[in-house]
């Protein structure tokens, strides 16, 4: 089974058999990171406990008019019977009734006798100039197993995937990489989310600050899959799908935890340079192969390579292939396809809101992916030039929302 991580303010929820975070992207990322040699990938399942909770939780709403100007006569007049609130607004007390009715059914006053009393709910509410109401709200929390911390909010947004079985289904793992389960001895303990309700930055941790009365209802075992990038210098970068990013958190697990880097550096080391001479000699692609001064190998390939099927796609231009945790760049020295390759690629991530989410993030993915392809940056309006002559309607339909 598979959980999506939706946006903080939301549950999780069941998704669809959705590709996980690819491991190409990992490695392009890694291999653009300043001062590092990565060397090998491993796929890991990291272990965690995904909480079941309930709270009760002030929902924010806009006051109704009329709520509004009553709460305000009690906060700032200092009224406290109903007969001053309906004789100072000059409407009907039937209608100032059916309010106060309202008002007392959330919880914001007390009527008793013809005295109004504001509740500290209501009192809240009137200050703040929002309506605070009282829900119950079921959420599910991600804690890391090996620490028993509790994952930051940057865990819960976009489309995280989280499993609950220690295997990736076939259908997800568009890389087909085996994914090796890591193993933390650690029981459960409700303290620790006991223990979170009481942080003052809960609210980093997907807990709302306007909560009350946390509870757990249950843990059960989770994995997150992940990759781990060993680097020359001995330093392991995380990837598990982070805003597309490196994920900061579980290496800093990683550096709590020797034994960590010891399983990695336990994994047979391959030769590189013997697994792609073999697979370039099978795939009877032309092209040279040779080792960068970042430690990555890249294979040069003659033009014609790239193009329509049977050849390889131009998306693959500047990507990697992956085998047996080693890695190796395709590469072409013709500018012309390269730059055709940027352009599709990027308008191809157009399609995805969580890694183009307006103008600000395709101008950034656009100029990281020229950088990586080595050629100049396209402009917007090549980007619908490219989309228009290749009969891309819906991509500039995306292309004009981001405009």
């Amino acid at each position: 089974m598979v959980e999506r991580v939706g946006q903080a303010s939301r549950h999780h929820r069941p998704g669809d058999a959705s590709i996980i975070y690819p491991a190409v992207r990992a490695v392009e990322h890694a291999t653009a990171v300043p001062g590092v040699r990565p060397s090998r990938i491993f796929s890991v399942l990291w272990p965690l406990w995904q909480v079941e909770t309930t709270a009760q939780v002030q929902e924010e709403q806009d006051y109704e008019m009329l709520d509004r100007f009553l709460v305000r006569g009690l906060l700032e007049a200092g009224f406290t019977r109903v007969t001053e609130l309906y004789a100072f607004y000059g409407i009907p007390r039937s209608l100032v009734d059916r309010c106060l009715a309202f008002l007392s059914l959330i919880g914001h006053v007390v009527v008793a006798d013809g005295v109004v009393t504001l509740t500290p709910l209501g009192l809240d509410s009137a200050r703040a100039g929002i309506r605070y109401v009282a829900k119950e709200s079921r959420q599910k929390l991600l804690v890391e197993r090996f620490t028993s911390r509790p994952l930051p909010r940057s865990h819960y947004d976009g489309s995280l995937t989280v499993l609950t079985i220690p295997r990736v289904p076939p259908e997800q793992g568009g890389d087909r990489l085996r994914f090796k389960a890591l193993f933390a001895p650690t029981v459960f303990q409700p303290e620790i989310i006991a223990q979170l309700a009481q942080r003052p930055d809960r609210h980093e941790f997907n807990l709302p600050k306007r909560m009350r009365d946390l509870q757990v209802l249950g843990a059960q075992d989770a994995y997150l899959p992940a990759y781990l990038i060993a680097c020359a210098d001995q330093r392991l970068l995380a990837y598990s799908g982070v805003a597309g990013e490196r994920d900061t958190f579980i290496e800093q697990v990683c550096n709590q935890l020797p034994m960590i880097g010891h399983l990695v550096a336990a994994e047979r080391a391959e030769d590189p340079q013997a697994i792609w001479t073999q697979w370039l000699a099978g795939s009877k692609l032309k092209g040279t192969l040779r080792q960068l001064p970042n430690g990555t190998w890249r294979a040069t390939l003659a033009t014609d390579s790239f193009g329509d099927p049977p050849r390889l796609s131009r998306a693959q231009v500047g990507s990697y292939r992956l085998s047996k945790g080693c890695f190796l760049q395709l590469w072409s020295n013709d500018t012309g396809l390269r730059r055709r390759a940027a352009m599709e690629r990027v308008l191809s991530m157009t399609k995805s809101r969580d890694m183009i989410g307006d103008r600000a993030d395709l101008v950034a993915r656009t100029a990281s992916l020229a950088e990586r392809l080595e050629v100049p940056a396209p402009t917007l309006n090549e980007l619908r030039q490219h989309a228009h002559r290749h009969g891309l309607t819906d991509t500039l339909a995306r292309l004009d929302e981001l405009d």
